[in-house]
């Protein structure tokens, strides 16, 4: 059996809808180009927060190729993903 507790789907509230609509409002009402930037400033943070020794060298370059290699891994999965989709879509 499945056992659902509150805390378990509260998660599944929160980060199946009450985040991203939060996201997505905040994106229509700062820009999207705003939202992105804070997102990379704040990842940088992080990286700042968790690391040995923040920065020091050559982390933060680190942490900024790291950031846009997923990006650009993320880029290369989805773009190709979505125009299979509609190729698809446009067959049936």
């Amino acid at each position: 059996m499945l056992k659902l507790g509150v805390l378990r789907v509260l998660a599944a509230f929160l980060f199946g809808l009450a985040i991203p609509f939060g996201f997505w409002t905040l994106s229509r009402a700062v820009g999207l180009p705003l939202l992105i930037a804070a997102a990379v400033a704040l990842g940088l943070a992080y990286g700042a927060v968790k690391a040995d020794n923040p920065w020091s060298g050559d982390g933060l370059a680190g942490n900024l190729r790291l950031m846009g290699v997923s990006a650009a891994v993320l880029a290369a999965y989805v773009g190709p993903s979505v125009v299979a989709a509609r190729a698809i879509v446009k067959r049936l």
